[in-house]
């Protein structure tokens, strides 16, 4: 099988594939320790700590390493973030005043209305109207 699929596999929670890659980890990590001799002058903590460090060294073998990462070169981070979608920067423009004098259609002006004065004014998709609560702001030709 290969790692790209074992990879996937993983991920997605296969616990026999799990298992046997444990497994496998495992038996290659107790085989390397037993290689290793001991040093006889050294104390119980010392030893525990050198089958520590023993087994972390052996881990990082194994593991995951930066060389494995995808690495983009400066073209390819470019074309990412050209290919992502552009999110509408919401920020304040004017009054509502201004902004139906600079763009004259009621649709464009909702679009470049702030959260405030999105939750403080709404339009009448029909007649193309814009309220302020129950009060009429604009109706469609002439701001009131």
């Amino acid at each position: 099988m290969s790692d790209p699929l074992k990879d996937i596999m993983r991920k997605a929670g296969d616990d026999q594939l799990k298992e046997n890659e444990r497994e496998r980890w495992n038996k290659n990590m107790d085989e390397a320790d037993s290689l290793a001799e001991d040093d006889e002058d050294l104390t119980p903590s010392e030893l525990r700590h050198d089958r520590y460090r023993r087994k972390q060294e052996f881990a990082s073998r194994l593991g995951p390493t930066s060389e494995r990462l995808p690495i983009m070169s400066a073209e390819e981070i470019a074309q990412k973030q050209k290919d992502r979608p552009k999110r509408r920067e919401i920020k304040f423009e004017g009054p509502i005043e201004k902004l139906i004098e600079k763009y004259k259609d009621p649709k464009e002006v909702f679009n470049h209305l702030s959260i405030g004065q999105l939750m403080k004014y709404h339009l009448d998709e029909e007649t193309g109207c814009i309220y302020e609560g129950e009060k009429l702001v604009f109706d469609g030709q002439h701001l009131v």
